[in-house]
């Protein structure tokens, strides 16, 4: 686990009196709690073994919450509760001063296109953790991000099929995330390395205009995308990602590549002695 310094991320319905957005209004045991249920996009039969409502969505869309008069500015403590059939996963929201946050922050939730990755983005300005090994039945590790268009997200990477829900809380401010076993196999999972995460697109992969995302930890945020055909460099790029003095920095970049067979390394420089980190991914381009 790495700790990063103090200073410190669709259509659904949320409830919840303090937060000021409207829907079904959950049962609570703490009088001093309010908790909210959203509604899934799309759904899959329920599972009694999640507390709660809530329908639970596979791919896309999973939930949004607006966070209007929100004090929350901080992602602080991440906490995960499992059984046999459910996993909860709690994110926990801290004001400036660092005192725990009475409403939840502008939310939203995604299943991305590889079935593999459930990104929660966040308005916030900073967390007290970078990434997270996990290793649950349904989810492998975790990292927060610093999002190139402003706030954060986290990632959280799937070790099996899974369809998610998410219910926040007020008074102190929280949202969780439930998961359970899902249908859809992953397309294509992320690549993985030290310093470096390519969520798209996944080795093996046909393609034939390449984006290529994902997060880095990089000495002022440098990426370098060098793409080869054979014993020939084809191109090298270079990209910036957003900030990384915190935690991960997400990057973007398009790359031209050529026509059949090709091997991309993304990376940066280590932190420790500068030699260039990363991971290759072998592509075929039509």
């Amino acid at each position: 686990m790495r700790r990063s310094p103090r200073p410190v991320i669709l259509g659904v319905l949320l409830v919840s009196a303090c937060t000021g957005i409207t829907g079904e209004d959950l049962p609570i045991s703490d009088p001093s709690t309010t908790t909210s249920s959203i509604s899934a996009t799309s759904t899959v039969p329920p599972v009694v073994e999640c507390p709660g409502a809530g329908d639970f969505g596979e791919g896309g869309g999973i939930a949004t919450v607006d966070g209007e008069g929100t004090d929350s500015s901080t992602l602080g403590h991440i906490s995960w509760q499992t059984n046999a059939r459910c996993e909860s996963f709690d994110f926990d929201f801290e004001t400036s001063e660092g005192a725990p946050a009475t409403t939840v922050p502008e939310i939203s939730i995604d299943h991305l296109e590889s079935y593999q990755v459930i990104r929660i983005r966040m308005d916030v300005g900073g967390a007290v953790l970078t990434d997270q090994l996990v290793e649950t039945a349904l989810v492998e590790r975790l990292y927060v991000v610093n999002a190139l268009d402003g706030g954060m997200f986290i990632d959280l990477h799937l070790s099996a099929p899974a369809a998610a829900r998410a219910r926040v809380e007020s008074s102190p401010a929280r949202l969780t995330v439930d998961l359970r076993p899902g249908f859809v196999p992953f397309t294509g999972e992320s690549a993985v390395g030290d310093g470096t995460v390519v969520v798209s697109p996944v080795t093996g992969e046909a393609v034939e205009s390449t984006e290529f995302t994902g997060y880095a930890l990089a000495p002022d945020g440098a990426v370098t995308i060098i793409v080869t055909q054979g014993e020939d460099v084809v191109s090298e790029i270079g990209t910036t990602a957003a900030d990384t003095s915190v935690t991960w920095g997400e990057f973007t970049q398009e790359a031209q590549l050529p026509t059949g067979t090709v091997s991309v390394f993304v990376g940066a420089a280590d932190i420790e002695d500068g030699s260039l980190q990363g991971i290759t991914l072998d592509l075929t381009v039509s």
